[in-house]
């Protein structure tokens, strides 16, 4: 298995276009183009299109015995992507969020945490027969996991002595978690990329390489990335550092971009791609996500997103 990816899974009602803006008046009604139930959250989002992207991935997390989580659960096995760590639990609602996309692309979110509460260290665990078959796990979103995050150091650690192979990145999510949580986790990773908002609320750098060289102190080796939107990406990996221009695209929608990024990056980090050309390749993948509506329908295969890198 190439990847595990641990953390949401949640429902996603998209509503399109919704310009918070100009509401209805009290008690009014306002037509829309669309509004579609799809999938959401890190897992949905990146194992979604790490498989269009020719993974072989697995979700990892938790749903509640409901309709959007027997949803979920359905439209990830019609993607291809393995569900059997999905956990169902009837103690809360599966994690949904309204997505309220505006004219242009924007988006804002309206969310319930649901499942999500209820991943903590004895999930994490349950997950470790998984883990240890995956040549990376991938853990989101880093300050949207409270009952995970401060044991993650540990668990961590003890993933590492069982599965010494697998490797770990971390994603995370705008605002982040707090910095003195961050610390003690990176020296088990091999992968973080935060985008720019969330990198200089954790460093208080506004510089990509000031950024890099801040998580660097606790994160001596592996590749470090920031997501810098329309301005394309910085990655380094203790051996150089690069920049990659933005593809110029019409955006649709942006949902999922910043995930499919990520998880383009760490295809092509699966696949030994040079640092720039996977840099252009999660560009690719991130600009491709943001030219139809949802999380993960414009994401093409890996031959036709190398093809035009």
């Amino acid at each position: 298995m190439d990847a595990a990816v641990f953390g949401l899974i949640v429902a996603d009602l998209i509503a399109s276009p919704m310009d918070l803006r100009k509401p209805p008046p009290r008690g009014g009604l306002q037509f829309l183009k669309t509004i579609e139930l799809t999938t959401g959250g890190n897992v949905s989002n990146a194992g979604i299109a790490m498989a269009k992207l020719g993974a072989k991935v697995a979700a990892a997390g938790a749903v509640g015995k409901d309709v959007l989580g027997a949803a979920v659960i359905d439209r990830l096995k019609q993607a291809g992507v393995d569900t059997s760590c999905v956990l169902a639990d009837a103690r809360a609602q599966t994690s949904a969020t309204v997505v309220a996309v505006e004219p242009g692309g924007e988006r804002c979110f309206f969310h319930v945490p649901g499942a999500t509460t209820l991943l903590d260290a004895d999930a994490f665990r349950r997950c470790f027969d998984l883990f240890k078959r995956c040549a990376w796990v991938q853990i989101g979103y880093f300050g949207l996991l409270p009952a995970l995050t401060p044991q993650l150091p540990s668990l961590l650690a003890e993933l590492k002595r069982v599965a010494p192979a697998t490797r770990i990145a971390l994603d995370t999510v705008n605002p982040p978690g707090e910095w003195e949580l961050l610390e003690p986790i990176l020296p088990h990773l091999q992968l973080f990329a935060p985008s720019r908002s969330e990198a200089a609320a954790l460093s208080g750098e506004d510089d990509p390489p000031a950024m890099v060289a801040f998580f660097r102190r606790q994160m001596k080796s592996g590749l470090i990335g920031i997501k810098l939107d329309s301005d394309g990406c910085y990655l380094d990996d203790g051996a150089g550092a690069v920049a990659c221009t933005a593809y110029r695209i019409d955006v649709v929608d942006t949902t999922g971009a910043g995930d499919t990024w990520f998880d383009a990056l760490l295809v092509a980090v699966q696949q030994k791609m040079p640092l720039e050309q996977a840099g252009r390749f999660a560009n690719r993948a991130a600009a491709d996500c943001c030219t139809a509506l949802g999380a993960s329908a414009g994401v093409k295969s890996f031959e036709q997103t190398l093809a035009r890198v």
